[in-house]
């Protein structure tokens, strides 16, 4: 599948038109209707990321005509390289003893290289007097609402009893206030139900920005438009603002 047969199929998925697709996605209409007049060569790295990051994609899912699943190389806190793919087919060939093998011998060199590694990383931090951090300083605590930010009609949050929990220590973690799951399916596919929101506290978020607002005692996570708080997903209306409408924080990032 080529760039545009991907880009035609999951606009098809997701009930979007070149115009909704600019509008939710950040890309200028003039750039996809030219995808389609002039043809896509030279595509930018900047558009790809926003394609990839809009429709929760690998960058290699609109580069590699070979790949054609969406999901592919999805995972928690892991991506695969598409070079890599050539080793799982082989390995998906093999029989039991064929896999022990490759398992044993893959045990052994990953613990060679691990313990490498750990050994240089020991002698690098001895050399500036630091003390190497272990695995748990690699995560920081966060508060978590139980509740969750629906993206279809809205979860009660009257009472906002929430408790810490850890996630892995990134940019973006640092400076997230506090985090949340996303319920439904009214944003995809930005944000997919399950997805853990991280947010940052503030009152109110620029047009086009991502937040967390509070309707008539219920969260909602929406685009903020001029006047109204969009659903990207077109089966769900938007919500109009008013004076019940508050924003409690900017969505900065998701996992």
């Amino acid at each position: 599948m080529n760039f545009l047969e991907k880009l035609e199929c999951l606009m098809d998925r997701y009930g979007l038109n070149k115009r909704t697709l600019s509008q939710n996605s950040d890309i200028p209409y003039t750039t996809i209707d030219g995808w389609y007049k002039k043809g896509y060569e030279g595509l930018k790295l900047t558009t790809l990321r926003k394609l990839a990051d809009y429709f929760n994609t690998a960058i290699d899912y609109w580069v590699v005509d070979d790949i054609t699943d969406p999901n592919y190389g999805k995972a928690f806190g892991f991506t695969l390289e598409y070079a890599e793919m050539d080793h799982i087919q082989k390995y998906r060939v093999l029989d039991e003893h064929g896999k022990e093998m490759v398992d044993s011998v893959l045990d052994i060199e990953a613990r060679r290289c691990e313990e490498i590694l750990a050994r240089r990383q020991a002698e690098e931090a001895a050399a500036v007097g630091y003390d190497l951090p272990g695995p748990a300083e690699n995560l920081i605590e966060i508060r978590f609402y139980p509740q969750t930010a629906s993206a279809g009609y809205g979860e009660w949050l009257d009472d906002m009893d929430s408790y810490t929990i850890q996630v892995p220590d990134t940019p973006t973690t640092r400076r997230a206030d506090f985090c949340l799951k996303v319920s439904g399916d009214s944003m995809e596919p930005r944000y997919f139900d399950g997805d853990l929101v991280f947010v940052k506290e503030q009152e109110d978020v620029e047009v086009g920005e991502y937040g967390i607002w509070i309707v008539d005692g219920y969260a909602y996570l929406k685009k903020r438009g001029e006047d109204k708080l969009i659903s990207i997903n077109p089966d769900y209306d938007d919500i109009e603002q008013g004076e019940d409408v508050r924003c409690v924080g900017k969505v900065i990032g998701k996992m």
